[in-house]
């Protein structure tokens, strides 16, 4: 989600460099790692703030801006600002989405491999897709485990 933030690499490459760290290598990389967590966690707060606030009110302006458009054209002026608010809503949608996209992958990386039956549903679709049940070779079908292998080690 951090990486849809404009100039996101620029700033943590200029933070890291801004670190000055003196000891071993090890040293300085867990302290400079610390460092960064805190500008982070600091810089987050700051941009991002509650992407679900920030989605709430930018609907209720583009819901404002609409009702206002019912009873009256809107000015230039006017539809650009809904244009904009249009614009910060689609821009927290997508941040919303990758974040529960994100979270989706780091509860399958956590609980995807345990004896579940989801993980046995998962296994089990990935075997039929990659299952051979009928091929050609030289126009002539084979459809036996033993006969495909023939037929692939002869060809």
């Amino acid at each position: 989600m951090w990486l849809l933030s404009d100039r996101f690499k620029e700033l943590v490459r200029a933070w890291w460099i801004g670190y000055s760290v003196v000891g071993s290598t090890s040293h300085c990389l867990v302290e400079k790692l610390k460092s960064l967590k805190r500008d982070l966690r600091k810089w987050k707060k700051e941009v991002f703030g509650n992407v679900y606030a920030k989605k709430a009110e930018a609907l209720s302006r583009i819901q404002f801006w609409d009702s206002k458009e019912r009873l009256n054209p809107l000015s230039s002026k006017e539809a650009e600002a809904r244009l904009g608010d249009l614009e910060e809503y689609k821009k927290c949608v997508l941040m919303e989405e990758t974040f529960w996209r994100q979270k989706s992958r780091e509860t399958w990386l956590k609980e995807g491999d345990k004896n579940t039956k989801f993980f046995h549903k998962m296994a089990n679709a990935r075997a039929r897709k990659n299952l051979l049940s009928k091929v050609n070779i030289n126009g002539n079908p084979l459809t036996s485990a033993e006969d495909i292998k023939d037929g692939v080690c002869r060809a």
